[in-house]
Formats: C-alpha cells, structure tokens, sequence
C-alpha cells in the first residue's frame, strides 16, 4: 500500500481504520503533501493526543515552520479552539528566549485550526534521557534555563500547569568562546491559566483539574482557581526527581490511587531513592515537592538560584555579559566605537559652551526713611524688674546696583540710616527697706537680757561678800 498521507509511513498489510500514529480515519483525506492554509505541508514531526506536528513552509515567505494542527472532531470544539489561540498569545506575551516563538495561528476554509511556530532543531527532554544518560550538573542547568521561562511567565500572570519532560524541548546553540551548549524551549503553553483584571480563563473551572497527573501539584488535582505559579515549581521538582532518582515520586497503578497518595502522603525523600544525588541537589527537589505550596520556593528565580548553588553552575547570564554585548549609544550622544570626551574637558566646555548674557535688571528705588520716634509706649509707673536698652548700633543697607549698558555694575556707596533714638524706660521707685525686728528676735534679746542681769547680781553679791571679810 502507498505510504499513509497522516504520517507519511508505509503500514504495510491491510489498510488499518485509522493511522497507527496519528489516530485519523484512514478515509479522511490526510495533511502530507496538501495545503493548509497558506501552509505546504511536508511530513509528520510527532503525533500527541489532541494533534499533530508537521513540517510546512509558507508558500509566500517559502520558510518552514513546526505547523501544529488539531484533530479535525477538537476543531470543531470551542475549548479546545481556545486553548490552541490561548498558547498564541501566552507565548507572544510572555516573550521569552526560552519559550518557542508563535509565528502565526487560525482555522483553514476547511476548518482546522493550526498554529505555526518556529522549527526547531533537537529534541524534548524526555526523548533525551530515553538515549542517554543526563548527568545532574547537565541537568540543574537545564532545569534552570526552564526555571527562567517559567519566572518570564508567571511575571505575566501566566502558569503553565502542564510542565513535563515532553513539553521541554533541548536544542543547541553556539557558545560565545566555541563549541555549543544546551538551549532550552518551553513548549504548549495550551492549558495555561491567565489572569487578567482578577478573571480566570474559560478553561479554568472551579474542581476541574488540568495537567498531567504524575507531574501535577497537589492543588491542581482539586481547585485549578487556586493554582499560582508554585504549582509549576512542584512540577519542575517532580521532573527532577524523576530523572535523578530514576523513578517518579508516587509509584501509582491508577489515577485514584495516585490522587489518594499525593494527598495523604509525602514523597520519599530523593537521597533516600537515590543516595548518589548530591545533597544539596536532594534538598532543592524536596523542597520543590512540598505539599503545601506555602513550603516550596516562593518564586521560579528563587528556586533557580537554589539550583544555581547547589550544582555549582555560574550566576545568571554571566559568561553571556560584557564580551558580546555590543555598547548601547546614549541618546543624542557620540555613536558606539567612537570614545567620548570627558565632560570635564575644559576645552571642550570653551569651544561649546555660548558666553552668558548678563541680564539687564532695573533700579529699585530706596526705601523711605523710618518715621520719627514718638512718645514711649509704656506708661510711666514702676516695673517688675530694671530694663535699660542700649543704643542700636548703625544699620547698614546696600543701595540697590545698577547695570551699565557694558554688562558691568556700578559701585555706590553705602549709606548709613540715622540713629534710632534711646528708648527711654522710667525707673521705679526705691524700695523700702523691710521693718526690724520681729517675734524671734524678740525671745532672743529677752533671753540675753536675763542672762546679762543674771551676770551683774553675782557680780554685786561677790563684791559683799568681800567687803565683809575685811571687816
């Protein structure tokens, strides 16, 4: 039989119902080598449940693109039409390096929707580790280039929700002293949830959860209205976990029993699974896989830079800084490559600087002379504490200058105002002197007098006595 036009493969046998890889009706007339739109049609790049992916090229520009392009039955359905519209616009707005470029979206006269993006050369996370073994520094960094994506995205209020190994494609690119290195694209960005002016998306339904199970947060499984940013953090430590410990953190045979565990209990600790993972690596994924979302990292840079230190990569676009940056010209000044002139250069300040105009100010006139003193404004009488005023010193006041014609000013003398006159402040009355005496000195000159008469009675009696003797 000829090869199938949805995949492009020989099936070989009898005819089958329905293409092996891309589940479309045999019958239905297939994409490969037909047009879509403004689209030619090449071959099949990957299959996925809801569409394919082909190799086209736009028949006007002749460039090729990645053409994704939704079953012919979901066409028809308006959620799953919003969803192929609504990862157009998160991907242009997010604006990213790391999430793939969205060229063009719309829905063919024959009425399938489709979206282009551009072709990319490489391969998803998750074929990556099937070929080869992914060393953990390998992958932290690249970890850490979705980490960013992530971090671009919920700054504009945009989560994934569906973070996983087949939605992380890993390309090369050239590095700036040789050789290449890894380069991450975030892919389908389809179910992400986007909040504008506090409204959620039609696809987001109070209980309905989105994503895939095994790598979805807790909360994803009971009130997707709830998700913030920290559930793709969650996500992003179960792929870690996965590709470091060899296995995913539920071991689950079915999807009750898995909604049972993720809700009941904790996930293993990774040095437990895995002892050869570096501990401080171990310690970023457990915490990434807290279930309470209060207890993982707060942002996608947070948890970024975690793994930054923990396997020892450089900060953040350092080797990329400096070197290969080209000089950014300053509005209005010299062109890149030409060195500027300090601003300090007193030649250049002469040879561009204009001579200022000294600007022509009129003469004010003076001010009048201060009226003549009056009588004293407080009334004579005394007053509760001497005052005297000394006279004021002389007060000096500058004419206004005048300009000449020349721009050079003319000296006046400066005048003296007359001499304020003394205030005169009347004195008040001497005070009289307080009257002598009083109850205490009177007891004391009393009791003084006693002893002095005390003393002239025995002065006399003596004297007797000895006029007696003599006798």
């Amino acid at each position: 039989m000829p090869n199938c036009q949805h995949c492009g493969r020989d099936h070989g046998g009898p005819t089958p119902p329905v293409c092996p890889i891309t589940t479309e009706p045999m019958n239905a007339p297939g994409l490969i080598g037909a047009r879509l739109d403004r689209y030619a049609v090449q071959s099949l790049l990957g299959a996925g449940g809801f569409g394919a992916v082909y190799l086209a090229r736009h028949v006007h520009t002749e460039s090729e693109v990645a053409l994704k392009v939704l079953k012919r039955f979901l066409s028809q359905d308006p959620v799953m039409l919003d969803r192929l519209l609504r990862e157009a616009k998160a991907a242009a707005a997010v604006g990213n390096e790391h999430i793939v470029r969205v060229l063009d979206a719309g829905v063919s006269p024959e009425g399938q929707a489709f979206l282009a993006m551009e072709l990319l050369d490489g391969l998803d996370l998750k074929e990556l580790t099937y070929r080869e073994q992914v060393p953990p520094a390998r992958l932290a960094d690249l970890m850490v280039q979705v980490l960013d994506a992530l971090d671009a995205a919920h700054a504009k209020g945009i989560v994934h929700r569906d973070l996983k190994p087949a939605n992380i494609f890993v390309t090369r690119r050239a590095k700036d002293g040789g050789g290449e290195r890894d380069f991450i694209k975030l892919l389908d960005f389809g179910i992400s949830k986007v909040r504008q002016e506090g409204a959620l998306n039609a696809l987001t339904q109070t209980g309905m959860a989105m994503g895939t199970p095994a790598y979805m947060a807790p909360e994803q499984f009971f009130s997707a209205r709830d998700v913030d940013g920290r559930a793709d953090l969650y996500s992003a430590g179960v792929i870690l976990y996965e590709l470091l410990g060899g296995r995913l953190p539920f071991d689950a045979e079915s999807y009750a029993d898995l909604l049972v565990q993720i809700k009941t209990q904790p996930p293993a600790p990774l040095l437990s699974v895995a002892p050869g993972v570096p501990p401080l690596l171990a310690e970023v994924v457990d915490r990434a896989l807290a279930r309470d979302a209060s207890q993982r990292f707060a942002s996608a840079a947070a948890m970024a830079n975690a793994l930054r230190h923990a396997a020892g990569l450089p900060p953040p676009r350092a080797s990329m800084m400096g070197a290969t940056a080209p000089p950014r010209p300053t509005p209005g000044g010299p062109p890149p490559n030409v060195p500027a002139r300090p601003i300090s250069d007193a030649s250049m300040m002469a040879a561009t600087a204009p001579p200022r105009q000294t600007p022509k100010v009129p003469t004010i006139p003076p001010p009048p002379p201060p009226p003549p003193p009056g009588p004293a404004p407080y009334a004579a009488g005394p007053s509760p504490a001497p005052m005297a005023v000394a006279a004021a010193a002389p007060v000096l006041q500058a004419t206004p200058v005048p300009w000449t014609s020349g721009g050079q000013p003319q000296v006046q003398p400066i005048q003296a105002l007359p001499t304020p006159v003394p205030m005169a402040v009347p004195t008040p009355p001497p005070a009289t002197p307080a009257k002598q005496g009083g109850p205490a000195l009177k007891i004391v000159l009393a009791i003084l007098g006693g002893l002095f008469a005390l003393c002239m009675m025995g002065s006399v009696c003596s004297a007797i006595f000895r006029h007696g003797a003599d006798m």
